[in-house]
């Protein structure tokens, strides 16, 4: 992957690299330990989406670089999808991952943003994630590590809950990156039309029906508010610790069109599965930032080819080809 210098907000603990690699050893590990065809991260998709994100004609100063640079259509493919509980009743993280494809000056053509439905990460820093995979390794719970970490131990618990439709969850960016010379946090924000009025799913693949219903059945579009919050400085919004939550408000600077369209074709499916989303998709000016960003970048290489070694699958980022071959709008 395309390599980028350390920014000037950041601020790397010594012995970072050996915690790096001690870190993707054992997610690695766990991988083999369950399916290591699937993601070691949210392995479960219910759907890859075709939208429109629009950089807004009001973007402030503080924004006003690399995709937020000037007003501007970009096509985005959208990646819904759940974590490690196969059973979308039980209580699970949700994410939503955009990917803009044809962006001028990224080295891969394209810019992501991981986005999870919760404000901070529940591990602050690169020890911490080193001691919490050795706990894990030896119990999927992590007891060990959350027993003497009762603030981490609260944190990880508002990640598992049980929703009703991903088209009205909040999402966020959870840690930094960078605005050019700046930074920020990022979260997407349900439009109201995107309710459903429907209660906490109760089957298994309940996520993925609300989803058809919404786009499919209903021929229904959605729409999210892109915002974006401003970095102060260390002491107020921390580059450093993933668990900190940021006073500034979020500003909004695009938005995220999903029009009604069908998604529901195998061959959409597995076009997904061989797609690979990562915050080090980007933009140098939107480098992502701080130790667990910098933990995701190895974290993410190694997971990337040990699936995609396993499944057969060339590393390519899509075109706008790719885009307009997927399923139709309706």
């Amino acid at each position: 992957m395309h390599q980028m210098l350390s920014h000037p907000l950041e601020i790397v603990p010594p012995g970072e690299a050996e915690m790096i690699e001690r870190v993707t050893a054992l997610q690695t590990e766990m991988m083999k330990g369950r399916d290591p065809h699937k993601r070691g991260q949210h392995p479960k998709q219910q759907a890859l989406l075709r939208g429109f994100f629009e950089v807004g004609r009001t973007v402030p100063e503080p924004f006003r670089a690399g995709v937020f640079a000037k007003p501007k259509q970009f096509d985005a493919l959208v990646r819904v999808s759940t974590g490690p509980m196969p059973k979308e009743s039980d209580p699970n993280p949700h994410a939503m991952a955009i990917k803009l494809i044809d962006v001028p000056g990224a080295p891969h053509g394209t810019q992501d943003f991981i986005m999870l439905d919760q404000p901070t990460f529940f591990i602050s820093d690169i020890a911490d994630y080193v001691a919490f995979f050795e706990a894990a390794q030896k119990d999927p719970g992590a007891d060990a590590f959350f027993k003497s970490r009762p603030r981490e131990f609260g944190l990880n618990l508002t990640f598992n809950v049980v929703i009703a439709s991903q088209l009205e969850r909040q999402y966020w960016s959870e840690v930094p990156i960078a605005m050019g010379g700046g930074a920020a946090r990022l979260t997407l924000i349900p439009d109201l039309g995107n309710t459903s009025g429907r209660g906490p799913v109760t089957e298994e693949n309940g996520l993925r029906v609300a989803l058809e219903e919404h786009f499919v059945t209903n021929r229904k579009a959605a729409k999210f508010y892109f915002g974006a919050q401003r970095y102060i400085d260390e002491a107020t919004t921390p580059i450093e610790d993933a668990t900190a939550v940021w006073p500034t408000p979020f500003e909004i600077i695009a938005t995220l069109t999903l029009p009604a369209q069908d998604f529901t074709a195998p061959e959409q499916f597995a076009f997904c599965e061989n797609l690979s989303y990562t915050p080090w998709h980007c933009m140098p000016d939107h480098q992502p930032l701080g130790g667990i960003q910098r933990c995701r970048k190895r974290v993410y290489e190694e997971s990337q080819r040990l699936r995609h070694s396993l499944n057969q699958v060339t590393d390519r980022e899509p075109e706008k080809a790719d885009f307009n071959s997927l399923g139709k709008f309706l």
